[in-house]
């Protein structure tokens, strides 16, 4: 079961992927994950943003990572 995680661990998690984050200047979406053609863009407001069930699962799909990815 996925849990609410900050912003700053799910960066640290996926960057054991070579997944990529970067903060966008403005805009509604102010920061996105990258890694080569593709892109996943968030809502945040600074590292400690917890980050929603819902965005975690797209992560895994967008990405296509495990899906124990975020747990534990």
């Amino acid at each position: 079961m996925l849990k609410l995680i900050e912003l700053r661990k799910v960066i640290k998690i996926l960057s054991d992927y070579d997944i990529q984050f970067d903060y966008a200047s403005g805009g509604k979406h102010t920061g996105k994950f990258y890694k080569g053609g593709k892109s996943f863009p968030v809502k945040c407001h600074g590292r400690k943003t917890e980050m929603l069930t819902y965005a975690l699962k797209g992560l895994i799909k967008k990405f296509n990572l495990p899906k124990d990815t975020f747990d534990g």
